[in-house]
């Protein structure tokens, strides 16, 4: 299912939010990680793990996790790099979550009708368990697009977000009335977006023989797509139907790979 797979697709909008190098420490840190060549293989395990706690100490998460999987190519068992790496990307998805709350606000500053950045706003709060300020920035999406909708009622684009936004309340019922329009509407460029999202929440809502439905027009529509294929997996399985099941789900992890 989702998860927070609505929430990291609002964010993706934004503009670039990489954490900047705030010192002079880790500007040497970056200087040794960027460098390639001898210099990089003359180092050991111990001395990436000293350059990523650096970064790490600095608050320059991205560069630490680099720094950390450089680690593990010398030593994939070293303990400290595992852990510390995992405090770096939890720490790291903070920074990018806060930036992303300070950039969508500003935004909104000088625009308060724009529903991307309201959307935007909602991830980054849901994203920061600050989840009923998310759902007011979510309804207030809602909001300015359906100002769009009045104006235009076949704004497929406008009803296409409007599902994004029920979707991330949870609310499922309301985003399956907004995904529908865009199907109504024929919105090439959201149909199989469309499509893919409703049978997900269809499969939320138990709804497996739709959701199996709605998972087959999305492979209609692009045979190629994993993640239709994982679904239709998903809901054969919930309906008993195993064999078939083992079929789609082997289809997406070769589709994962590439193949």
């Amino acid at each position: 299912m989702r998860g927070k797979t609505e929430s990291a697709a609002s964010l993706g909008r934004l503009p670039n939010m990489r954490t900047s190098v705030r010192s002079a420490i880790s500007l040497i840190a970056l200087v040794a990680l960027c460098s390639g060549g001898t210099l990089a293989q003359e180092k050991t395990a111990d001395d990436w793990l000293n350059i990523a706690y650096g970064l790490s100490a600095n608050g320059s998460y991205e560069e630490a996790i680099q720094a950390y999987d450089k680690v593990l190519e010398i030593d994939p068992r070293n303990d400290s790099a595992l852990i510390n790496k995992g405090h770096a990307l939890e720490f790291w998805a903070l920074d990018l979550y806060n930036e992303a709350l300070v950039i969508t606000t500003e935004i909104l500053e000088e625009n308060p009708n724009d529903p991307l950045a309201w959307q935007g706003k909602g991830a980054a709060l849901s994203c920061l368990n600050r989840q009923e300020e998310a759902f007011q920035a979510y309804s207030k999406a809602i909001e300015v697009l359906n100002k769009t909708i009045e104006k235009d009622p076949y704004n497929g684009e406008a009803w296409f977000l409007k599902g994004e936004n029920y979707a991330n309340m949870h609310d499922a019922e309301a985003a399956l009335i907004a995904y529908d329009k865009v199907i109504e509407l024929n919105y090439t460029q959201r149909i199989e977006a469309a499509w893919l999202t409703k049978a997900v929440l269809l499969a939320v809502l138990q709804r497996y023989d739709e959701a199996l439905q709605a998972s087959e027009m999305v492979i209609e529509l692009n045979p190629n797509s994993a993640s239709a294929w994982s679904n239709k997996g998903y809901a054969l399985d919930e309906l008993g139907r195993q064999a078939e099941a083992e079929e789609a789900f082997d289809r997406a992890e070769e589709l994962e790979r590439g193949g």
